[in-house]
């Protein structure tokens, strides 16, 4: 399945329903990683728009979510300027209202005077900065508040997400929209990943065989483009980088026209691989999306994107490299869910890079792939 559907036959049943919900009420969508989440959520935007409810706004979490939105509306009858970041749509409904607001600061910051700004707003009652509908991606890293507060500026909500995407460390929100909304349609198949992509994110979740798990509702070809999963440990990152461009190299031949995605958990660490790629062999096939060297429009010939894995939320590669990945247990309470995150953006291909160790929920799903069971060790080999 392509990243952008093209036809009504790319749909199947319970996607063609979710689009076509009552254009009446609010609507929240649950479902994993690969289900057209994201796709549905454009879709639905170009229904409510031809039945005759056009004042709407499609708000993402992230800006490289957003542009890569932005890029996908292209290929629908939806103007781009429907798709805006959380934060972007709520600075301008602010000054829009003659309320001046202070965008400097890290995010976290931006965020909270954000919420208290759109709080005051909200209280105001104006029926000019209403909506007719917003639909919100990633609904799972919104907090039960924030959510609250969108809510107060839009006459209906539709939301899609999954909380084993959770990135951040607000709470509440998808529960805050399941009052708001009733009960989730919630979907189960999806076609994005490979089987053996499947299981190592069955294994970062403890579900490997499990009737719950990825592999279990994956309906991904495996007889078009075979999965493979590969993983690189004790290189540094700089070996790690030249491991990778020596495989990107042929999967730019191997998959014309589709995207790479080269992530890593550390900011820094993605700006030192993003140098290393733009100065090799490959760098006029590089582009580099993150908030510390500012966002650009995504540059179709230029389909190796460098990003964070908190960046990559959203977005979908036919190859994902994971480098850096020694660094996910410096991640806090977030780790599991953006290691999640990572190996799900891969459709076809996903190669993992390491300096010593990963973390063991890791570990165990990169073993699940390996295909035999590892035997027990000799008591000698404990000392070695």
């Amino acid at each position: 399945m392509t990243t952008w559907w093209k036809t009504i036959s790319d749909l199947d049943d319970d996607q063609k329903k979710v689009i076509a919900l009552p254009k009446d009420g609010n609507h929240l969508i649950l479902g994993p990683a690969g289900c057209g989440k994201t796709n549905l959520l454009l879709l639905r935007a170009i229904f409510l728009d031809k039945a005759g409810v056009p004042d709407i706004t499609i708000l993402t979490f992230g800006r490289v979510l957003k542009e890569f939105l932005v890029a996908g509306a292209t290929n629908y009858p939806l103007p781009s300027d429907r798709v805006q970041t959380y934060v972007q749509w709520g600075i301008n409904l602010l000054t829009s209202n003659g309320i001046a607001f202070e965008d400097s600061g890290d995010f976290s910051e931006v965020r909270a005077r954000l919420k208290e700004g759109l709080r005051e707003l909200a209280k105001l009652n104006k029926s000019i900065n209403i909506r007719d509908c917003i639909l919100l991606d990633e609904a799972q890293d919104y907090s039960a508040e924030e959510i609250e507060i969108i809510s107060s500026f839009a006459d209906q909500i539709y939301a899609v997400g999954d909380d084993r995407q959770r990135i951040t460390d607000a709470i509440g929100g998808l529960g805050a929209l399941e009052k708001k909304c009733g009960a989730p349609v919630v979907l189960r198949h999806h076609y994005r990943n490979g089987r053996k992509i499947c299981r190592v994110a069955d294994g970062i979740r403890n579900e490997i065989d499990s009737e719950n798990g990825m592999e279990a509702w994956s309906k991904y070809n495996e007889q078009e483009l075979e999965s493979s999963v590969r993983h690189h440990p004790n290189l540094a990152l700089a070996d790690q980088a030249a491991a990778a461009i020596s495989e990107i190299a042929n999967q730019l031949i191997a998959y014309p026209d589709e995207a790479i995605g080269v992530l890593c958990p550390k900011q820094e660490d993605a700006i030192a691989v993003a140098n290393i790629m733009l100065a090799s062999s490959i760098r006029y096939d590089v582009q580099m999306q993150n908030f510390a060297t500012g966002y650009s429009h995504f540059e179709p010939n230029r389909r190796v994107i460098v990003t964070t894995l908190n960046s990559a939320k959203g977005l979908e590669f036919r190859a994902v490299h994971l480098l850096g990945m020694e660094n996910l247990s410096r991640m806090g309470s977030r780790q599991k869910n953006l290691a999640y995150t990572g190996v799900t953006r891969a459709k076809t291909s996903l190669r993992v890079y390491y300096n010593k160790s990963v973390p063991p929920y890791l570990a165990k799903g990169l073993a699940s792939v390996d295909g035999t069971p590892a035997a027990d060790p000799k008591l000698e080999d404990l000392f070695s």
